[in-house]
């Protein structure tokens, strides 16, 4: 079976670091009650909101099905 970063092309980041931006989508803030956007998540990850947008927009199947 396929890691993430191999289904969906995304190479050059981690397995896990993947699943965590993932994991802003499925889940809800709860201190803030809503989703982060990519800019928030972005600092929270010290990434690019390009790249939150990035993992996002190519594992989107995985958190909107």
């Amino acid at each position: 079976m396929a890691t993430l970063r191999e289904s969906f092309g995304l190479m050059e980041y981690s397995e896990g670091f993947i699943e965590k931006i993932v994991s802003y989508r499925m889940y809800p803030d709860k201190e803030l009650n809503r989703y982060l956007t990519y800019e928030e998540i972005a600092v929270r990850e010290k990434c690019t909101s390009d790249e939150v947008r990035k993992i996002l927009t190519a594992t989107a199947i995985v958190w909107i099905y």
